[in-house]
């Protein structure tokens, strides 16, 4: 039986995840049910797309995703259920969310979620996750086809996430996401960084017109603690961190901030 995967910016405190799973369980009492976070930034869709794309990848063939970061719930914005080719299911509203999974994993199809038997009797407002999309994940997991969910869609929204761009004496990229431990994500890609950058040697990094040094390096113990670094992350984007530190709020990045990466020499 495929799992559930659960990604929302709901959190933890309230009624709300576990209402999620409640009507899920009411529906398949033997589902899996993982949550991914719901500790998501509230109402930032981007950073959701960008956590979405990189937990789910590991997840099996078949694997169901229901993700409610949802500022436009109970507007005229669809809920929708797209089926990739690699085999898995994304159940969420149509505000974005959906666009790294679709670009990584390519669409096989796409559905309007209208099916009322499919949902709860009484549908709130201001809660599709509970009322709409839990139900439509439990039954999907009990071997209901995408098509019986409603209409076929031809296309659905997608985020105009930046790309990194090469600049006079650098990149230029922005803030995709900053972790927990404060380590600042870019949407520079492995192969556009390393056109630039080489192993062990300094680069330039600016924030919000601050320049510093960073040590181009392999992972965190290749500097002493409290240095700075930028490296390769898991996601495969550069990423820079300060050692043991947080380098978020010692450089005051945001999200969505501009980084500019220029190339630097052996310090």
């Amino acid at each position: 039986m495929p799992p559930i995967a659960l990604i929302s910016d709901l959190g933890t405190r309230d009624y709300f995840v576990s209402a999620m799973k409640g009507v899920i369980l009411s529906i398949n009492p033997n589902a899996s049910i993982v949550d991914i976070t719901h500790e998501l930034p509230k109402g930032n869709i981007t950073v959701a797309a960008f956590t979405l794309v990189n937990a789910i990848e590991t997840f099996p063939e078949g694997s169901i995703a229901v993700a409610v970061v949802d500022p436009g719930v109970g507007t005229k914005r669809k809920c929708i259920l797209v089926e990739t080719k690699n085999k898995m299911f994304f159940v969420g509203p149509d505000n974005g969310i959906f666009t790294l999974v679709a670009e990584r994993f390519k669409v096989k199809g796409i559905y309007e979620i209208a099916n009322r038997a499919l949902m709860r009797p009484s549908i709130s407002a201001t809660f599709h996750g509970r009322d709409i999309m839990a139900p439509v994940a439990a039954h999907l997991s009990l071997g209901l086809k995408p098509s019986e969910v409603g209409p076929r869609l031809r296309t659905f929204k997608k985020l105009k996430i930046p790309k990194p761009k090469l600049v006079k004496g650098g990149i230029s990229g922005c803030v995709l996401n900053i972790d927990d431990f404060g380590n600042v994500i870019s949407n520079i890609d492995a192969r556009t960084a390393l056109r630039l950058l080489r192993l062990n040697r300094f680069a330039r990094i600016r924030f919000k017109g601050r320049e510093f040094p960073v040590k181009f390096v392999k992972t965190f113990g290749d500097v002493k603690p409290g240095e700075y670094l930028c490296y390769i992350g898991s996601a495969g984007l550069l990423e820079v961190a300060k050692n043991m530190g947080n380098l978020a709020a010692a450089v005051g990045a945001e999200l969505g901030d501009e980084i500019v990466v220029g190339g630097g020499v052996k310090k």
